[in-house]
C-alpha cells in the first residue's frame, strides 16, 4: 500500500525508517483527532444553546476512539519493541 511517507512500498531498509513511519503513523492519529476536535469546537461556537448540535457528539465519539486507538497503538509498539530488546526513540518510551 502507498502511502505519503512511503510512496513505493518496499522492504524498509533499516531501524530508523521503521521508527518513522511507526511515529508518522501515530502521529497522523493524533493530528486526525486534533483536527476533528476542532470541528466539534466549531460546531459548539455555532449553537452555543442548543442541547443537541448537528454532528457534535458523532465528532466527539470519533476523536475518543481515536485517542483510544493511539494510545493502544502506542502501548503496544512499546511492548513489541521491550520484548525484542529494540532501542525505541526518545518520544515513544
Amino acid at each position: 500500500m502507498t502511502s505519503k511517507t512511503n510512496p513505493t512500498p518496499g522492504p524498509l531498509t533499516d531501524d530508523t525508517e521503521v521508527w518513522q513511519r511507526t511515529l508518522s503513523i501515530l502521529a497522523g492519529i493524533k493530528q486526525v483527532a486534533s483536527e476533528v476536535r476542532a470541528e466539534a469546537r466549531q460546531i459548539e461556537a455555532v449553537y452555543p444553546d442548543q442541547w443537541i448540535k448537528p454532528g457534535h457528539w458523532e465528532r466527539a465519539d470519533l476523536v475518543s476512539a481515536l485517542n483510544n486507538a493511539h494510545t493502544v497503538m502506542s502501548a503496544e509498539v512499546r511492548a513489541i519493541a521491550r520484548s525484542r530488546n529494540l532501542a525505541m526513540p526518545e518520544n515513544l518510551r
